[in-house]
């Protein structure tokens, strides 16, 4: 079982180590690109540096990367900063990002936390289109 871990965090270290240049800083705003009624991208702003989260319509998978402040927003993108569930997280600081990989095999999704440890919004590729949720009910223990 040990060669499997580490084998998967190998593999997803390239993707992983993108939320390590945003760890402390806080969320300044969020971007959606919407192309066809499908939500394409989503771009969260945290001052200098932005996250970059993409559908890839190949394959449903999710692909993260990190921008710099020139290249973040393109046209077409809407400023999402005052939505649900967008809202609450704004001036907070980015704690923690996790990686999801289906049955399948597909790494189709990301967790992202707030302020703390506990994930706070999930991001799912469905139909090539991200569905983003707000996670509720996590207690500490």
């Amino acid at each position: 079982m040990l060669t499997a871990k580490l084998k998967a965090a190998e593999a997803l270290a390239p993707m992983l180590s993108t939320f390590h240049s945003i760890t402390g800083k806080p969320l300044v705003s969020v971007w959606q690109c919407r192309m066809e009624g499908s939500l394409d991208r989503v771009v969260l702003d945290f001052d200098g540096a932005s996250l970059v989260i993409l559908a890839d319509e190949n394959d449903d998978s999710i692909d993260i990367t990190l921008s710099n402040e020139s290249d973040r927003r393109s046209v077409g993108d809407v400023d999402a900063s005052g939505l649900d569930p967008w809202r609450s997280f704004i001036g907070m600081s980015f704690g923690w990002g996790w990686v999801t990989v289906n049955q399948q095999g597909y790494c189709d999704g990301v967790l992202l936390s707030f302020g703390g440890i506990f994930p706070q919004i999930a991001l799912n590729v469905v139909a090539s289109s991200i569905k983003v949720a707000a996670i509720t009910g996590v207690a500490s223990m």
